[in-house]
């Protein structure tokens, strides 16, 4: 095996929720699990919205970004988050991922700071992503499940009423801090530890 692939360490930048908003989103999931269809479903305490998926990165890329990212967001304050539909990506038709989250008009700073994220990347040689910002929590990845007629249609359209049944009140939290994590992949799902912290000041 290449060293640099022993070295480097699969990153992305994010916001995770607060426990009692991860609550909520648990609450979502488990109307959505009525469907009984094979999708994994992710923990509460893995919930967040991702700003920047980075992918493998080697210790002196991390080292840069350590270095770097804290000066681009240091004109943020902490701010609000709004999340105020449910809905999948990419169509109802044939659904792969289940969310949680709001257009953009709902959480301009949130879409600045992404943004400034993206800037600050860029500066770093990392390329930009070409799809719009959707600030969104993932709830849960479809494992092979379809629809159109093929396997487990019925099951998915009876995920995608569902989907479309729910209500909830606005939820909303600060963001406070900036998280930079490591995602290790195992036979069991993925692990997340925190590389980098970024508080953000009241």
């Amino acid at each position: 095996m290449n060293s640099r692939a022993e070295h480097a360490t699969r990153t992305f930048i994010s916001i995770f929720p607060p426990e009692e908003i991860q609550t909520e989103l648990a609450n979502i999931q488990a109307e959505l699990k009525k469907a009984l269809l094979p999708v994994r479903w992710e923990p509460p305490e893995k919930l967040h919205i991702t700003m920047k998926f980075l992918g493998d990165l080697t210790p002196q890329q991390l080292e840069e970004l350590s270095r770097h990212l804290p000066d681009a967001v240091k004109n943020f304050s902490s701010f609000e988050i709004t999340l105020v539909q449910a809905g999948c990506f990419p169509s109802k038709r044939a659904p792969r991922i289940f969310w949680v989250g709001s257009e953009q008009n709902a959480n301009a700073t949130l879409v600045e700071c992404f943004q400034t994220i993206e800037s600050a990347c860029a500066a770093l040689g990392f390329a930009k992503d070409e799809r719009p910002f959707h600030p969104h929590i993932t709830l849960g990845r479809t494992k092979g499940i379809v629809s159109n007629g093929l396997p487990n249609s019925n099951g998915v359209f009876n995920l995608i009423k569902t989907l479309e049944s729910i209500t909830f009140e606005p939820l909303k939290f600060r963001c406070a801090e900036i998280a930079v994590m490591k995602s290790t992949l195992t036979q069991r799902g993925s692990f997340y530890q925190n590389v980098i912290n970024i508080p953000l000041p009241p």
